[in-house]
């Protein structure tokens, strides 16, 4: 389980984490275009992207805006919902078949309190969640689009070939015409 390899890395898992991800998981391969989540709505699952891509958007004005791409080895949920038990305003969408591993995130809540380890598995995927969040938010208040564009590049290096640049653009704030002209430059 690719999600149990990746963990590794960063915390020492016990028998009871393992074994829990091996019966409270499911994995499952979406097709592309396919709502993981859909705006208004109370979904407090835990997404693992072992394989894929996935888009954070929302609606305003007609328009759909992206706030967010998953690639391999991204955690991600709706924390809004998770977080301040409101309906969510944001859809997960797949962009391209993609195999993606999930959990309640209450099931998880329920075995950080029995395993100190499962907490601080935890404590590692809401610190991941926190420092994208944190991420994005100083990139969109302090950076240039050209630096935005960088910065996508760098995380996410085939971005362009998996995405619609209409996203890209939505994603960093801009129109199509800039970002077609800062990819002329770069």
């Amino acid at each position: 389980m690719k999600l149990l390899e990746q963990l590794s890395k960063y915390i020492k898992t016990d028998a009871e984490t393992e074994n829990f991800f091996r019966k409270e998981t499911e994995t499952k391969v979406f097709a592309k275009g396919e709502l993981l989540s859909k705006q208004n709505t109370f979904n407090r699952t835990v997404f693992f992207m072992e394989e894929g891509l996935a888009r954070m958007f929302y609606y305003e004005k007609g328009k759909d805006i992206t706030t967010n791409f998953f690639s391999d080895g991204k955690t991600f949920a709706n924390l809004d919902t998770i977080f301040a038990a409101e309906p969510t305003r944001y859809n997960i969408e797949t962009l391209e078949e993609s195999t993606i591993t999930f959990c309640h995130y209450d099931k998880l809540e329920a075995l950080c309190s029995v395993s100190l380890t499962s907490a601080n598995f935890s404590r590692f995927i809401l610190g991941n969640l926190m420092s994208q969040m944190a991420k994005r938010i100083n990139s969109l208040q302090y950076m240039t689009a050209k630096e935005k564009y960088a910065q996508l590049l760098e995380e996410n290096p085939n971005i362009i070939l998996r995405a619609p640049l209409g996203m890209i653009a939505t994603y960093l704030g801009i129109s199509q015409e800039t970002l077609s002209r800062i990819r002329s430059e770069i």
